[in-house]
């Protein structure tokens, strides 16, 4: 399948499908998707090799190896080796992890506050402090500071 008919086959599934989320319509995310679909219309599907396989998920070959590790991205031991094992991918793999690890989070700002933190300010501490006590004057205070500045 060359690329016009790839091509061809994500316009038609954008077409008669519908988008994850409807009331934001067709996002990139979408059309990827759409994308992968159409490639996955050939006859004998076509493995990605780790390179590619890189490129699609837009990351490095290093972060495939740990996606393989930890098991979140199957591969197809295209070789003889056992040690260092070539790995090849499905697009359908690669398709179904997109698939798996699209998500949509909003910020959800929660209730506003009067003062964002908790902390007093250094004013407000200092203000507390001073008029800490029942017996406080500040008439008394005022003139006391006035005497020792003299």
């Amino acid at each position: 399948m060359n690329k016009s008919d790839s091509q061809r086959a994500a316009f038609y599934y954008v077409k008669f499908a519908e988008p994850l989320d409807p009331d934001q319509g067709w996002r990139t995310e979408d059309v990827q998707l759409a994308f992968m679909a159409g490639m996955e219309a050939l006859a004998v599907p076509r493995l990605l090799s780790l390179p590619e396989a890189a490129r699609v998920l837009n990351v490095s070959a290093s972060t495939i190896h740990d996606l393989v590790r930890y098991g979140e991205l199957a591969f197809v031991h295209a070789g003889r080796g056992t040690v260092r094992k070539h790995l090849t991918f499905t697009q359908e793999e690669i398709a179904s992890f997109i698939r798996r690890h699209t998500q949509r989070t909003y910020a959800d700002p929660g209730p506003t506050t009067a003062r964002n933190g908790t902390r007093k300010r250094a004013h407000e501490l200092a203000v507390e402090r001073a008029t800490a006590g029942p017996d406080f004057d500040f008439a008394a205070a005022r003139d006391k500071m006035k005497a020792k500045k003299k």
